[in-house]
């Protein structure tokens, strides 16, 4: 019998792509339309659910591995094989940036603080500083709601305890998403093989017109500070 995994989707982490791989055992549901919840689902939706940041979880909200170790997999969750990917951090905080600047919330919020006609440069720095005050806000939803929150959220927070003790059995570096999914089904007694995996760059064009200043290198690496020292010792 094979034995069961636990993924933590980081977000701008190739989820898309992670969750194809994954196929047939990791169990899909729908996490936009009618979104579902823990109560009405089988234990082999909760995975997929917890992976979804509509689905809000209280204090746990940043802190889904403690909240799958503590309530959804109680019992079994030292037999369970646990994995998440961690992307390079300023890679990961630019596909942020250009993917959330698209966003009408955002958008709005350039526009009401008159940032809107500024440099790319200038509005990087903006976003980075909305990324500081969602993560000093009391509210899940400030400054730009709960999309804006979870996907700019440390991956930190997300894999450890109070205590800052690391609950995943395995984090792969992203580049090394083959070798990672590979040695997880191998772990839980999974016959089939992952062959070579593209992980897709950011590519975007707009990236190569905003060069990072090292005012904004340090800032990165001071707001995700932990999440660099992750993905350093990450397999």
């Amino acid at each position: 019998m094979a034995k069961n995994f636990f993924w933590l989707h980081v977000k701008k982490s190739g989820g898309t792509s992670i969750r194809t791989i994954l196929q047939p055992h990791y169990t899909l549901v729908d996490r936009a339309k009618k979104p579902v919840n823990f109560i009405q689902s089988k234990p082999s939706e909760y995975n997929d659910i917890l992976n979804n940041y509509r689905v809000v979880l209280g204090e746990y909200q940043f802190k889904r591995t403690l909240f799958a170790k503590k309530f959804l997999f109680k019992e079994e969750w030292a037999q369970i094989e646990s994995f998440a990917f961690s992307r390079e951090p300023t890679d990961r905080v630019l596909s942020m940036y250009f993917d959330l600047f698209k966003g009408k919330f955002f958008l709005k919020h350039l526009i009401k603080n008159r940032k809107f006609l500024f440099s790319n440069s200038y509005r990087f720095d903006f976003f980075l500083d909305c990324i500081v005050e969602a993560q000093e806000s009391s509210s899940i939803y400030t400054p730009l709601g709960l999309s804006f929150s979870t996907h700019t959220a440390p991956m930190f927070e997300d894999v450890t305890d109070n205590n800052g003790v690391i609950l995943l059995k395995r984090i792969y570096r992203l580049e090394n998403l083959t070798k990672g999914v590979n040695e997880v089904f191998e772990s839980c007694g999974i016959t089939r093989r992952q062959e070579k995996i593209e992980v897709r760059k950011n590519k975007s064009k707009n990236r190569k017109s905003m060069p990072l200043s090292s005012l904004q290198i340090i800032k990165i690496r001071k707001i995700y500070e932990k999440d660099f020292e992750l993905y350093e010792n990450a397999m």
